[in-house]
């Protein structure tokens, strides 16, 4: 005996209407992390035909304005950092090696990828194609890095929020990501946190103030032993 099944009962999910091209898209874009430059590479697009081509994808799936991710400026104009008095010696240091370079860097990330960084137009931080989400990666983190590197003893988990960890569930407090997303981000306990630590952690390492290591940050001796030197 033949199952008559009434269609009206199943809804399909939005993703299995979209064409093949945009499912090929969004799969570049999770591969990447994100990160516009190898979109751009991969696809052969220029920065506004990889934005156009997220709006038009979100149109599609019915997501409305004001849930977008709100992407960071990614407005490449160099700008040098003042260092302010009341600079911790890790933003002083971070501000210091890259004005240095003239305000952009290229640094290297634990896989050996390379991850361009310089500062944001607000002075609130630095900017990374590799974190498109704004106000990820704000001085604040960076100062909170070092200081749960420090309550640890020198060396603590960098933690995988990148893998969509809860907190304080499969994400440590005590750990690099756990902790930023409690004190800098207010994420609570029981919720999914963002992970940009592998760009914290990279940044931190390049100006000599922690060892970026597999799966954990750990504070370099000099640093360790005269903080005020930096």
């Amino acid at each position: 005996m033949k199952r008559i099944v009434n269609n009206s009962d199943y809804s399909l999910s939005k993703y299995t209407e979209l064409p093949p091209e945009d499912i090929d898209f969004i799969i570049t874009f999770l591969r990447h992390y994100g990160d516009f430059k190898e979109i751009q590479r991969e696809k052969g697009m220029l920065y506004p035909a990889v934005k156009n081509r997220i709006s038009e994808v979100l149109q599609k799936l019915g997501i409305e304005e004001s849930d977008k991710v709100v992407f960071a400026d990614l407005n490449t104009s160099l700008i040098l950092a003042r260092i302010e008095d009341n600079d911790s010696p890790i933003v002083a240091r971070i501000k210091e090696k890259l004005n240095e370079c003239g305000g952009k860097a290229t640094i290297k990330l634990l896989r050996g990828d390379d991850c361009d960084i310089w500062f944001s137009s607000n002075g609130r931080g630095l900017i990374s194609p590799k974190i498109p989400p704004a106000n990820q990666l704000v001085w604040e983190v960076f100062d909170a890095a070092v200081e749960v590197v420090l309550h640890n003893g020198g060396k603590a988990l960098k933690g995988n929020a990148r893998s969509g960890a809860k907190l304080g569930i499969d994400l440590p407090l005590n750990s690099v990501e756990g902790y930023i997303a409690q004190k800098v981000h207010g994420v609570k306990i029981g919720e999914t946190a963002f992970g940009p630590g592998f760009v914290i952690a990279a940044v931190l390492d390049w100006v000599g103030i922690c060892s970026n290591e597999r799966g954990y940050l750990s504070i370099k001796p000099d640093f360790h032993l005269h903080p005020e030197n930096w």
